[in-house]
């Protein structure tokens, strides 16, 4: 009774081995920022989009399924900010891919009014984006930091 158990965990640990072996993970990377702008206003928040250039040199799709970011507009910050589409980044791609954001006016945490003359007195805002976003490939999920800063047209 005692080796059937010892052979069963020693099989598990082989396979747990091989498995991980084949689950070879390489760094994704964020080439550039393509565009960045305001989608749609409305009165429960602000939705924007960023088109950015990934870097996937894995040998399989991954999966971007959540996040959690914080919001800068000069310096400062703003809010919350989440991701409103599922993006998937195909496997030993280099694309540019469509992610939009919404933001909510309950979890602002700026003045308005400071926000509102910020905005007015511009055509182009220096943003922030920073935090981490949720990923998952075959089965397992993992955080990633993302920290970008663009101008955007408003």
């Amino acid at each position: 009774m005692i080796l059937k158990k010892v052979i069963h965990i020693i099989g598990l640990f082989v396979l747990t081995i091989s498995l991980a072996s084949c689950f070879k993970y390489e760094e994704v990377k964020m080439v550039r920022v393509v565009d960045m702008g305001v989608k749609n206003i409305t009165s429960k928040g602000v939705d924007f989009h960023v088109d950015m250039q990934i870097n996937n040199p894995n040998n399989y799709n991954i999966s971007i399924v959540d996040s959690d970011l914080d919001l800068f507009v000069k310096e400062k910050k703003s809010g919350k900010i989440n991701l409103k589409n599922k993006v998937t980044l195909p496997k030993k791609s280099n694309e540019v891919h469509h992610f939009v954001f919404e933001s909510d006016y309950k979890h602002i945490t700026a003045d308005p009014l400071t926000i509102l003359s910020t905005v007015l007195g511009n055509s182009r805002l220096d943003v922030q984006v920073k935090g981490t976003i949720k990923a998952k490939a075959k089965g397992i999920s993992k955080k990633f930091p993302v920290d970008f800063k663009e101008k955007v047209a408003l």
